[in-house]
């Protein structure tokens, strides 16, 4: 018996063609309808076996067909999907401007450091200046970090009541 290669896309592969399989039945696919022009049937028989380790780009032609997450046929752990930049800028915008009705301006805190949803606002102030002036990453990282202040002022709201 031959030792094992090493293989850092996939954690094992036994268990990708479990998942693989899984991913297969659920799409309502064969083998024969889940295989295409360099992967056949019987390929994609072996990858369920666990017999063979599938390329990074099989697996996204694989998921692709499958409508499945390539990196949870992979290694069993779902992607974890940000919102856009521009998803993110627009919730804290309707967020903050639906907030700003209720709290008024004089009872904010200066600086937004004791009240999580004041400093969703400096932040998210600070988002759109780095935007403005040619930062797109920058004001997404600070859009993201003021929404998760939002969510945590609302957690608060919520365990308050």
């Amino acid at each position: 018996m031959t030792a094992s290669h090493f293989h850092s896309h996939v954690d094992d592969p036994a268990a990708v063609g479990r998942r693989l399989k899984d991913a297969r039945l659920t799409a309502g696919l064969s083998q024969r309808g889940l295989s295409f022009p360099g992967c056949s049937a019987a390929y994609i028989s072996r990858l369920e076996a666990g017999d063979r380790v599938p390329s990074l780009q099989l697996l996204r032609k694989l998921a692709q067909k499958l409508n499945a997450d390539e990196q949870y046929l992979a290694t069993g752990v779902e992607r974890v999907e940000q919102m856009p930049p521009e998803l993110v800028a627009a919730e804290v915008e309707r967020r903050l401007n639906g907030q700003q009705a209720t709290v008024p301006r004089e009872a904010r805190p200066s600086g937004g450091l004791e009240d999580p949803a004041e400093r969703a606002r400096v932040l998210w102030e600070h988002s759109r200046t780095l935007d403005h002036t040619g930062d797109p990453r920058g004001a997404a990282h600070f859009a993201r970090d003021a929404l998760a202040l939002l969510d945590y002022a609302d957690d608060r709201r919520l365990a308050a009541t």
